[in-house]
């Protein structure tokens, strides 16, 4: 059995193998699907958990039954470079955001003068 956040990992790599199996596009596929790009890419990403009408969307537009994004098991070694790259970049996207907040943070606050007339 499967924790959760497995289970979105291997809903994420089956999804990817199978819109990379008919030469989809990240684009074209979320377009296939009815969803925007960014959404679609979170969901990829295992950042987002789709809802059932989203996962039978997506079963749809590939042509192939929901259960099989959610339950055929990935090659071991395949899976676990997926699910390495996925949280690497995750990783590096709290870096940077964290880089950004602490810029934020220590920037000088401009206050606004008042023009003289």
């Amino acid at each position: 059995m499967f924790n959760y956040m497995e289970e979105l990992y291997i809903f994420a790599y089956n999804t990817h193998a199978a819109h990379t199996a008919k030469g989809w596009s990240q684009m074209r596929f979320a377009a296939e699907v009815g969803v925007e790009s960014a959404y679609l890419n979170k969901i990829l990403n295992a950042h987002r958990q789709p809802g059932f009408e989203m996962i039978h969307r997506i079963a749809d537009a590939l042509q192939m039954p929901a259960g099989d994004l959610l339950s055929n098991i990935p090659p071991t070694e395949a899976f676990h470079q997926f699910k390495e790259s996925l949280i690497a970049k995750h990783r590096k996207n709290l870096e940077k955001k964290a880089a950004k907040a602490a810029a934020e943070k220590s920037a000088p606050v401009r206050s606004k003068q008042v023009a003289k007339k």
